[in-house]
Order: structure tokens, then C-alpha cells, then sequence
């Protein structure tokens, strides 16, 4: 059923845009655990307030897969695009800090470590008493729509390193293996995730639309769920809970 399950990314990829994009102000209020398509929903919004316990983090390499519902893309927006608008900007600390957050399946220990790991911005409010969370959400909202909202620009928003990219990360997630951080599975998918958050083979660094990093997401997607050992992590966490690493 692969045009089937392309179709119902691709269904969610533009959902998530269309939160972003929409005409009136999107605020996500997420608490507790805040995972994969839990984390890429919260970072669609234009604005999260967030409970100070909350855990965040893009985890499908768990599960032999890559984040595809705008997870690469979004992280990149947060991370590598704004020291970027800056001159003399080294683009390699910043895409390598989003490279460990998907291939490492990072999690935030909370609200502020989501922000210092780019899953929250500057401008995002963290909550510190959870019960707050949607009163303070809903206050955000409408003073957003008082203020005038208007939904941000459709522009080449993403820097894409390309080759450069690729090559950077490849040697990064080669010195993880060595040091027996992870498998020559994960390694694999590691590097399709370098892929992703490169832009794809470009010969040189250049900016790209955004939709070029959710179309790299969606077949890095389905290419991961064709391959036998995705399977079995996926059948091992349906039957015992627990992430297999093989």
C-alpha cells in the first residue's frame, strides 16, 4: 500500500503547513510527552506555550524511521535559518546540532532544554505550572489575532549545505559508529537523515524552498519503511514497548 502511506504523509505534511500558513494565529500547548508527530505538530504552530515539564523530541529512528511530517524541515527553519540571515555564519554547528537531536532521538528533561535543543524558539513561552498551559494558550492566541496577526511569507526559508552538508555529516555519524554509539543499522539511517537535512546531492550551499525538505523527508520515509530491519523494530515496540536496536 505505498501510494496509500505516501499519500497519508504527504496528507500531513500539508496539514501542518496549512498551520503554519493559515490566516489566523496557531498556538500549541504541549505538556508532558511531546514526541515525533507530537513534536512536529507543536512546532507547525506560529507560537507554542509550553508546560515547563515537557518533554520533546523526534524519536522514529526508534522505530527504524525518520521524522516526516515537517520534523527536518522545522528544525532547520528554528536552528540553521536564522544565524544564516547573518554574514560570516558557520552553517555546520548548527545543521550538526540538528543532526544529533533526530539521529540520536533526543529528548528534552524539559521546557528549557526544548528550547536550548531548537524545538522551542526565543519568542515561545514555557509555562512552569501545567494547569496553566491552556489559559495561557488561549490568552496568546487571541492577543495574536487583536495584534493583527498576518501569516509569515512562503520564501526560500531553508539553507540547504547540500554536498558539503552530506559529507560533514557522514563523518560525524562514522565517528558515532566507532565509538560504538550506535549500530550499522542506525547508521544507515543516519545517513538518510544527513540526506534530508542537506537538501539533497546539491553541488553547492544555497537556499531552498521548504517544500524540498518535505519532499526529502517523505522518501526518505517510505525507502526506510522497505527495509526488513525497520520492520522488526517496528513489530518489537508493538509487541514489548521497548525500542530494538539491531
Amino acid at each position: 500500500m505505498w501510494d496509500e502511506i505516501s499519500q497519508g504523509v504527504k496528507t500531513m505534511q500539508d496539514l501542518l503547513v496549512g498551520f503554519r500558513y493559515c490566516a489566523k494565529p496557531v498556538v500549541a500547548a504541549p505538556f508532558g510527552m511531546a514526541l515525533g508527530g507530537g513534536a512536529e505538530v507543536a512546532m507547525a504552530a506560529d507560537r507554542i506555550c509550553a508546560a515547563g515539564e515537557s518533554y520533546m523530541g523526534l524519536v522514529e529512528v526508534g522505530v527504524g524511521l525518520l521524522p516526516a511530517g515537517g520534523g527536518c524541515r522545522e528544525l532547520l527553519r528554528r536552528v540553521v535559518t536564522p544565524p544564516m540571515k547573518r554574514a560570516d555564519s558557520d552553517p555546520l554547528p548548527f545543521l550538526g546540532k540538528v543532526f544529533e537531536n533526530i539521529a540520536m532521538a533526543k529528548v528534552s528533561a524539559s521546557a528549557l532544554q526544548a528550547q536550548e535543543m531548537g524545538f522551542l524558539t526565543e519568542g515561545d513561552r514555557i509555562i512552569m505550572k501545567g494547569e496553566h498551559v491552556l489559559t495561557e494558550a488561549k490568552r496568546e492566541v487571541l492577543a495574536m489575532a487583536a495584534a493583527g496577526y498576518a501569516p509569515p511569507p512562503r520564501t526560500r526559508s531553508i539553507y540547504a549545505l547540500g554536498q558539503r552538508g552530506i559529507a560533514a555529516l557522514t563523518i560525524m555519524v562514522q565517528s558515532m559508529l566507532w565509538g560504538d554509539f550506535i549500530s550499522e543499522y542506525d547508521m544507515f539511517i543516519a545517513k538518510k537523515i544527513a540526506y534530508v537535512l542537506s537538501g539533497g546531492d546539491l553541488s553547492a550551499p544555497q537556499w531552498v524552498d521548504e517544500q524540498v525538505i518535505l519532499d526529502l523527508e517523505r522518501e526518505g520515509f517510505l525507502s526506510l519503511l522497505g527495509q526488513e530491519k525497520t520492520i522488526a523494530r517496528i513489530k518489537h515496540l508493538l509487541m514489548t514497548g521497548k525500542p530494538l536496536r539491531n
